[in-house]
């Protein structure tokens, strides 16, 4: 029997690049800095925090380095690291000759190098951060050894574990990069998730600052809707309240146009005009001074609206729209103070443009199409009704 044989012909591919680089223990008292690094500014920030965390953790990322003169190595990719690893041994905490795990890299441009390890590297989220000190906390840690192992102050670990408490909602706005961090403390100040996310959700986006979410928060409840039988006294005290703001800065518009809200909610109707002139003074000066701010434009023209002023309103939110872009907050700006100026069909061009967001913008958009005042004129149209059901059907 004659017994056929084949031989396989197939090469193996050989790998293109190679990505292994030598690993060296290299004692600490032999690195030093290289001119090459590029990291200049804060490149000594918070090196006692990081040491703090090289001593709880190790060093989880070798330097990378190149030989240099006399027998030292140059750091050229690890310059902060390298700084805190010589403050624990000018500490004590650390021997001068430690062992350091480095990667040594030879004929590469140093310079090159330093560049591609800081273009590469991404911070962590917030959020990520914030949820990482949270199940430590649940896990039984103490913000004090938080702080500690990680090198941060006590104070800015409490700061995150109190953010930890905000509505899942709100923290998917934080991770989609459209709330700041002030503006998420602000929200913190309630332990309501509810209250958060109306908050949030319902104020114009004009009208997110964290003062006045702030504001927000303490008389949300019965400024907006008046849901209880002490409504008049917590009227009166958001009255004061912006009194007083108002007192401190006089030239605060925003204050001035709440004060406004209030009163009218009070029945102070003479009193109400007169902070609504003032607000209107104080924005046509701040419009005179910064004519290409579409939103300080859309806000008046809200005011003009309210104040029976429909021509010149039309022309504060011709300018707006000639500026807008494809902003999609301003031309949602834009759509309310359409609608209060009775421009049925700009307002809903506006919107329109809305559905061109993300779907957790168009979240936000849909919650406010519920509840915003200012587009109560829209609320009859079909149009309005049409759109409205579409950004649902859009929403996260």
């Amino acid at each position: 029997m004659t017994i056929m044989t084949t031989t396989d012909t197939t090469n193996t591919a050989q790998p293109i690049i190679s990505i292994r680089h030598d690993d060296e223990s290299i004692a600490l008292n032999r690195l030093v800095p290289s001119a090459a690094n590029v990291r200049r500014l804060n490149a000594t920030a918070g090196l006692s925090e990081l040491a703090d965390s090289i001593e709880a953790h190790g060093l989880i990322h070798k330097l990378t380095v190149r030989k240099g003169k006399k027998g030292k190595y140059e750091v050229i990719a690890g310059s902060r690291r390298l700084g805190a690893l010589r403050l624990l041994a000018k500490e004590g905490r650390l021997a001068a000759d430690a062992p350091i795990p480095c990667t040594l890299r030879s004929g590469d441009d140093a310079t090159e190098l330093s560049l591609a390890e800081n273009v590469q590297r991404e911070a962590m989220h917030i959020v990520d951060e914030i949820l990482g000190y949270r199940e430590l906390a649940e896990g039984g840690m103490v913000p004090e050894s938080i702080a500690a192992r990680f090198g941060q102050s006590v104070i800015t670990v409490r700061q995150r574990l109190k953010l930890a408490h905000l509505s899942p909602q709100i923290l998917e706005v934080m991770r989609t990069d459209e709330m700041s961090v002030e503006q998420a403390r602000a929200l913190a100040l309630s332990d309501s998730h509810d209250e958060q996310v109306r908050v949030w959700f319902d104020a114009p986006s004009y009208n997110r600052d964290p003062r006045s979410l702030r504001a927000m928060l303490s008389y949300e409840a019965n400024f907006f809707h008046g849901r209880n039988c002490h409504a008049q006294q917590h009227f009166e005290r958001a009255r004061g309240f912006y009194e007083r703001t108002i007192a401190l800065k006089p030239d605060d518009y925003r204050a001035w146009d709440q004060l406004r809200a209030v009163q009218v909610s009070l029945r102070l109707h003479q009193e109400a005009m007169q902070s609504a002139l003032e607000c209107l003074r104080l924005m046509e000066r701040e419009v005179a001074e910064h004519p290409d701010q579409p939103i300080l434009l859309c806000y008046g023209g809200c005011l003009l609206a309210d104040l029976g002023e429909v021509d010149k309103g039309t022309l504060w939110a011709s300018r707006a729209a000639a500026i807008a872009g494809d902003d999609l907050r301003v031309l949602y700006n834009l759509a309310c103070c359409y609608s209060k100026l009775g421009k049925i069909p700009e307002a809903i061009a506006c919107l329109e443009r809305q559905t061109e967001g993300s779907p957790a913008y168009l979240t936000s958009v849909a919650a406010w199409m519920k509840s915003d005042s200012d587009l109560d004129p829209l609320r009859q149209h079909q149009g309005f009704m049409v759109l409205a059901e579409r950004m649902q059907a859009l929403a996260v």
